[in-house]
């Protein structure tokens, strides 16, 4: 019985359906010829039971007035009973019927049969999928464990499930995203409006009062967060851009990336000490967009500049189906607070004071490695680690 389960488990449903057909087919012939045997079988016996008697009698005498006219011949079926003639018919009938009756019964047998057993189960689990996913609810698996055409059908529905909720995942992660972005970009602007609205109404107290040196400086107060709120403006302006930016690989080898990375990483370092490592074979082929490469390295790098003391180094890696690019400085690191948020947009580190960062390098790195189909870690070692991965 596993032998047969196993057998029509590898085969597909037109395969099988022609196995379930060659089957109603001899059982329908099967059960036909037992069943008009069996009638005949009956009729045999009715027959036998006035054949004696039939052969002794059957020829009778015809006399007319005293004169032989001649003989005639008896049928056998005038021996029967009633009961027995109506019993002969209907076995006559059905001699006959059962071969139409038996095919159409097996039809209709073998027909529920192949449903019940190759259909119904996975048609089930279609309908069910349908109606989660009409739902909104993506949180199920869709499982048929046979390789026919069905299987397959389901295997195709459960990857559209996953490409749905993966859809789903990464709608609500912008959606989470922007609220956090926009959070933040309020929290800044209101420093920069606080000021220009203290300025503005010193200004339309005391401006006649005021010397020119002190309405100059108020100016120049002003004129600096006015620049800061323009910056503040062109950022959004980039992140809203970001989302936009379509990933397209191309295929590169290893030793042009490194050059490009090189050129990059002396020119951006200037007078810190540079070093680039390649861990792989440089004829080795990248398929990667390379600007989208090239510009996350220049922020990671840009990024390690600020707070490197002496030494700036990367390495690049290829394994897994992804590219790695990890920048290394030798400064102070990451406090613990900056591991879980640096890569938030206008976070700024526990040790960072300076105001002409918006604190949107790494977060610009995170959305273009994500859109990469990669990744950004964070860590310490004997200064800041940043990893850039980028799906190939």
């Amino acid at each position: 019985m596993g032998k047969i389960k196993n057998f029509f488990y590898k085969r597909s449903i037109k395969t099988i359906f022609v196995w379930y057909m060659l089957g109603c087919i001899f059982t329908a012939i099967l059960f036909s010829l037992l069943l008009s045997n069996t009638c005949q079988f009956v009729q045999s016996r009715i027959y036998n039971k006035y054949q004696e008697i039939y052969e002794d009698t059957h020829k009778e005498i015809a006399i007319e007035k005293g004169h032989l006219i001649g003989y005639f011949t008896r049928d056998l079926r005038s021996y029967f009973t009633p009961l027995e003639q109506h019993l002969d018919d209907a076995m006559s009938f059905f001699s006959i019927a059962v071969y139409p009756i038996c095919f159409i019964v097996c039809i209709v047998g073998t027909s529920v049969l192949f449903y019940r057993r190759q259909l119904q189960k996975p048609l089930a689990i279609l309908d069910h999928a349908a109606g989660q996913i009409a739902d909104n609810n993506l949180d199920f698996k869709v499982v048929y464990n046979k390789d026919d055409e069905m299987g397959k059908l389901c295997a195709s529905f459960e990857k559209m499930r996953e490409a749905l909720q993966e859809s789903n995942e990464e709608m609500w992660r912008q959606m989470e995203e922007r609220k956090r972005l926009n959070t933040a970009f309020s929290h800044d602007l209101r420093t920069p409006l606080t000021v220009l609205k203290g300025q503005i109404e010193l200004l339309r107290q005391y401006a006649p009062k005021m010397s020119p040196e002190k309405v100059s400086g108020t100016s120049e107060i002003m004129y600096q967060h006015i620049i800061r709120l323009e910056a503040y403006v062109k950022t959004m302006g980039d992140l809203q851009r970001l989302e936009d930016i379509e990933i397209i690989r191309q295929f590169i080898d290893m030793d042009t990336l490194y050059e490009q990375l090189q050129e990059t990483g002396e020119a951006v370092c200037g007078n810190k000490v540079f070093s680039c490592e390649c861990m792989v074979d440089k004829g080795a082929d990248l398929h990667v967009d390379a600007a989208i490469v090239q510009r996350v390295f220049e922020n990671l790098l840009a990024n390690a500049v600020r707070f490197a003391k002496e030494k700036v180094a990367v390495s690049v890696d290829s394994s897994d189906g992804y590219l790695y690019l990890m920048v290394l400085d030798d400064g102070t690191g990451f406090a613990e607070k900056d591991l879980e948020n640096a890569t938030k947009p206008f976070y700024k580190t526990v040790s960072e004071t300076d105001n002409e960062h918006f604190g949107m390098g790494l977060n610009i790195c995170k959305i273009l490695c994500e859109k990469h189909g990669g990744y950004i870690r964070l860590n310490n070692r004997n200064g800041a680690v940043v990893m850039a991965a980028f799906k190939q």
